[in-house]
């Protein structure tokens, strides 16, 4: 009774809607006849009058009258409707009115209609596995009969599923029912197969693979995705359920299901449900290359499965196109690839098979770059989709690349592979395509980068003695030769990322220059470039050029402090007085250059680097003029405050820095030169801290004395000088009486 009351109840609800529905569209019919104005009509025919005939009249009751049609109340449509019109001027289209949304559905119905239907199947499946559990403990009846009664159980819950969904209605707890029985004969088959061992393995195997394609069948027939991935999960586990070997025949039983399955998904559109499906067999067809198979099967069974992962991903784009790439298949793809292509390496190469794996690396790489390169020339295929499957095949290629070349092949490819990206962004137009351009040629400068640095020119032969070797000049050649080529195609619209690639490109230069060379030679090879450099910036303002002259400049400097002319040299003199004097006169003479040629585009680079170089002439003329006062192989060494036949030498340096200083005051006055001024003040100053500070404390009294004399007479007639040379300020007129004014 209470079936019938529900079942009447839900018919009368629907004939209600059916009417609602029928009464709007009459009200939208009406509307717009109303808006439409009829053409005038031509006068009506008049006929001649002639005599009225009369009938006679038939006895009895009259014909019933049609009863006028009459407009509902506007209360009772309020709720659904408005047929009024409304008109927006002469010659309008009337807004027509809309149906309402229906409600959506409450909580009530939510618990009572679903809720209950699916924790009722979970219940009934978790019952049957208690039941199996309980019936093995207890020994109540046998196993046969314990796995043909949950069967027969399932198999009916299965079909009363089906007929409730079929015959009554789509009710939730059909659906509820129909999952239940699928999940119940997957768990019997499972118990049956590997705890009872009832059923040989390839009944089994076929029985799982039957219940699967039986709820694959019933999901796509009712366009169900929950029933749809039991059916599809569970065929995909068949062998796992039958407890099947993993061998070449389960393999093949797997790819099969698989086919099928993305068959079924492409075919419904379940697009995250392929996912599932690769989660599902990857530890399968795994699990079965721990044993080690032969290559062939190896190839024949990754292919395979490669082909499903990619046609899942790729064929879904093609059964309903976007613009825009799906997670699904981003996913998808790329874990597909990094699987196939890590499973294959492994288990080629770790047979013995290594160059069976490199090939395998590179086919999957020309197979993801076949599918990019296609996807360019159709429509069905996303943009996105197609960068993708281009990025994949690119890291596919350089891994196979990695594993394949090595030494200066290995860094030269790289290198011109990121020079043909810089031409592929030169020519990309949309920003996807710039943005994926871009980081290829990135990542390509850095491996080049990094296979460079530690292949065969690895940092330590900076400090180590021998050349270099060519195979190392080569690889930084091509580094170099890459980055400026780089920075050349690809700095059009972008100067960031060109100036950038030039910057690295100096940096390659500069580490090949001390690769190749050494001592004083190197010294002038870095000063040379500063000065090409500083031509470079003076002509094009280029601001690479700008910034890269004065720090090749200070490499050299560096490099002279450090090796050929160090700051200790002012006491203990220069080791080897030739290469010295040439590497400082060489670094001063480019900063002079450098001065003179970045002056007007670099703010006080001029004034900065003009000092620089006269700072190095005068510290190569001091360690000069030291050297010679040394103690001979005789004398043992002398520490800093006991320089007893250096003192000679201490007071010539003394002398020279006082008489440059006042060189200096004079050249400065008489040109007008402030900075001069001031630098040779500054040296003056530096002369009387030596003397006061290290002579004093240092020489002996006869030494002190010419010290001190030399040096104040000196700093004397430098200041009669200034006063002589140099006139007073001129008063402010301002404030003077206008009679003086």
């Amino acid at each position: 009774m209470v079936n019938k009351r529900w079942e009447r109840a839900m018919d009368e609800g629907r004939l209600g809607l059916l009417e609602r529905r029928v009464e709007g569209l009459a009200l939208r019919l009406d509307a717009l006849e109303a808006d439409v104005q009829p053409p005038p009509a031509a006068a009506p025919y008049a006929p001649r009058a002639q005599a009225p005939v009369s009938y006679p009249q038939p006895q009895g009751e009259p014909y019933p009258q049609p009863h006028p049609y009459q407009q509902p109340a506007r209360a009772e449509r309020a709720g659904a409707f408005d047929r009024t019109p409304r008109h927006t001027g002469a010659g309008s289209v009337p807004t027509l009115p809309r149906l309402s949304k229906p409600s959506a559905a409450s909580l009530e119905d939510l618990l009572g209609g679903r809720v209950l239907a699916w924790v009722g199947g979970a219940a009934v499946l978790l019952g049957i596995v208690f039941l199996l559990a309980i019936a093995v403990s207890n020994g109540w009846i046998g196993e046969g009969a314990r796995t043909l009664l949950a069967g027969v159980f399932c198999t009916g819950l299965l079909a009363l599923g089906v007929w409730l969904h079929e015959r009554k209605s789509r009710v939730e707890a059909a659906l509820a029912a129909v999952a239940t029985g699928v999940a119940g004969l997957l768990v019997t088959v499972t118990v049956a197969s590997q705890v009872y061992e009832l059923l040989a393995t390839p009944v089994a195997v076929g029985l799982a693979l039957a219940v699967g394609a039986v709820g694959t069948a019933l999901a796509v027939r009712w366009d169900s995705k929950l029933i749809g991935s039991l059916g599809l999960i569970g065929g995909l586990l068949a062998p796992v359920l039958g407890d099947a070997h993993a061998d070449v025949g389960s393999m093949s039983i797997l790819i099969v299901a698989g086919a099928a399955a993305v068959g079924v998904l492409l075919w419904r559109r379940w697009e995250w449900l392929s996912v599932g499906v690769f989660a599902v067999t990857v530890p399968q067809w795994g699990a079965w290359l721990v044993d080690s198979p032969a290559p062939l099967p190896v190839v024949v069974v990754l292919s395979a499965f490669g082909l499903l992962g990619l046609g899942a991903s790729v064929g879904y784009e093609l059964r309903v196109p976007t613009a825009r790439l799906r997670p699904s298949s981003f996913l998808l793809l790329s874990l597909n690839a990094l699987v196939i292509g890590l499973a294959g390496w492994f288990a080629l190469a770790g047979n013995g098979h290594e160059t069976l794996g490199k090939v395998w690396l590179l086919g999957l790489a020309l197979c993801h770059l076949a599918i990019g390169l296609a996807g360019g020339r159709t429509d069905r295929i996303s943009h996105e989709l197609g960068l993708l499957c281009l990025a994949v095949g690119v890291l596919c290629a350089d891994v196979a690349f990695a594993l394949i070349a090595d030494g200066l092949v290995l860094s030269a490819g790289f290198a011109a592979g990121s020079v043909a990206f810089a031409v592929l962004l030169r020519k990309a137009r949309e920003k996807q395509d710039t943005g994926a351009a871009g980081a290829a040629l990135g990542l390509h400068v850095a491996l080049a980068l990094s296979t460079t640095l530690a292949g065969e020119a690895s940092p330590k032969l900076l400090v180590e003695d021998g050349f270099a070797g060519f195979t190392a000049l080569a690889a930084v050649v091509a580094l170099a030769a890459a980055c400026f080529a780089s920075g050349r195609i690809a700095a059009d619209g972008r100067p960031e990322l060109g100036a950038a690639l030039d910057s690295l490109g100096l940096v390659a230069v500069a580490f090949l220059t001390a690769l190749a060379l050494d001592g004083a030679v190197l010294v002038g090879a870095l000063c040379l470039q500063a000065v090409a450099l500083a031509r470079v910036a003076h002509r094009t303002h280029d601001p690479v050029a700008l910034f890269g002259a004065p720090a090749f400049l200070m490499l050299a400097l560096g490099h002279v402090l450090a090796f050929e002319a160090p700051p200790g040299a002012l006491v203990d003199g220069l080791e080897d007085p030739l290469p010295a004097a040439l590497a400082l006169a060489a670094v001063s003479a480019a900063a002079l250059a450098c001065g003179w040629l970045l002056g007007p585009r670099l703010a006080h680079a001029k004034a900065v680097l003009t000092v620089t170089g006269a700072v190095g002439l005068l510290f190569g003329m001091s360690a000069l003029l030291v050297t010679p006062f040394q103690p001979g192989g005789d004398v043992p060494e002398a520490d800093l405050l006991d320089l007893g036949v250096r003192q000679q030498g201490q007071v010539l340096l003394s002398a020279l820095w006082a008489t440059v200083g006042f060189v200096g005051v004079v050249i400065g006055l008489r040109r007008g030169s402030r900075p001069i001024r001031v630098a040779a003040l500054s040296l003056l100053l530096v002369t009387v801290a030596k003397v006061f500070l290290y002579d004093l404390s240092t020489l002996t009294s006869v030494y002190r004395v010419v010290s001190f004399v030399a040096l104040g007479l000196l700093l004397l007639l430098a200041a009669f000088v200034w006063q002589r040379m140099r006139p007073p300020a001129m008063p402010d007129l301002r404030d003077a009486p206008s009679g003086v004014r």
